[in-house]
């Protein structure tokens, strides 16, 4: 049964390459069943300095921070980019983040009020900075992430998708799935956003700017496995979950639909080889 009825069962994830007109035009024109765009936020963000990417042969690093052109540009931007979704006969997902719960209940009512079909809550990014220091991140304060959760309710009835970081604790990833399955309006679980904190370095220089950045790509893949096996196991069925982590090919594609992914998303894919790639997943 699908529970999503996204099909093929194939989106983007968010990432730097899924925020403009033309990104939302190039993944459009693909085979996927679903586009997404974001994340998002209400103030226009340039993201972390240069470098903020680092391909690695078989991994992935970013901190990309969220560039995006904040709630005034996407008002205006969002019902053309809709269009362009539905036109070609697929599903338009926006994800949002917010610093506070009330700025994503206003994300949530930006999108309710701009006619997307689902909103994502990122609840998993580790790359921002708030005064020079990280910003915690959502998916770890189960409190924070109950508050997101009633304020954004406030705000909309839109199915929600709740995109989280990959929990090595299984009994810390237990206590998120049943909170979760407390709101009836939660409709999916997208695991995992990027591992956060990772370094590399080059010669003792860090290959990043921002030093650290959320490791993603095939590396990642067992990991993101495995949170797709677990969050399946501990969500009851009316939740789906989505499945997010070095997917590059079909037989990726497969091993997490085996693990009881209902839809698959590819984010490093398309950074690192155009939108055009993500149709080697259909």
């Amino acid at each position: 049964m699908s529970i999503l009825g996204i099909s093929p069962a194939i989106m983007n994830g968010a990432c730097s390459v899924a925020k403009t007109p033309e990104d939302v035009a190039a993944l459009a024109a693909t085979g996927v069943g679903a586009v997404l765009v974001g994340s998002i936020t209400l103030a226009a963000r340039e993201g972390n300095p240069e470098p903020r990417w680092y391909p690695g042969s078989d991994f992935s690093l970013n901190s990309f921070g969220m560039p995006n052109g904040g709630a005034e540009y996407y008002k205006k931007e969002l019902p053309g980019m809709i269009k362009t979704v539905h036109e070609n006969h697929k599903k338009f997902v926006l994800s949002v983040a917010g610093f506070n719960a009330s700025e994503y209940g206003d994300l949530a009512q930006l999108a309710d009020e701009a006619g997307v079909d689902m909103i994502e809550l990122n609840l998993g990014c580790p790359n921002i900075s708030v005064d020079g220091k990280q910003k915690p991140i959502a998916s770890f304060d189960t409190d924070y992430i109950r508050e997101i959760l009633t304020r954004v309710n406030e705000k909309t009835s839109l199915p929600l998708l709740i995109k989280l970081s990959p929990y090595s604790n299984p009994a810390e990833l237990k206590k998120v799935a049943d909170l979760l399955a407390s709101f009836p309006s939660v409709k999916a679980v997208v695991t995992s956003n990027t591992f956060p904190n990772s370094y590399v370095s080059n010669e003792g220089e860090p290959v990043l700017a921002n030093v650290y950045g959320g490791m993603s790509g095939r590396g990642l893949q067992p990991i993101a496995l495995g949170q797709v096996k677990q969050f399946r196991d501990a969500l009851p069925a009316a939740i789906a979950v989505i499945g997010v982590g070095g997917i590059e090919t079909k037989d990726d594609a497969a091993q997490f639909t085996n693990a009881g992914a209902e839809v698959v998303q590819a984010a490093t894919l398309i950074v690192r080889d155009g939108h055009a790639s993500i149709g080697a997943l259909v």
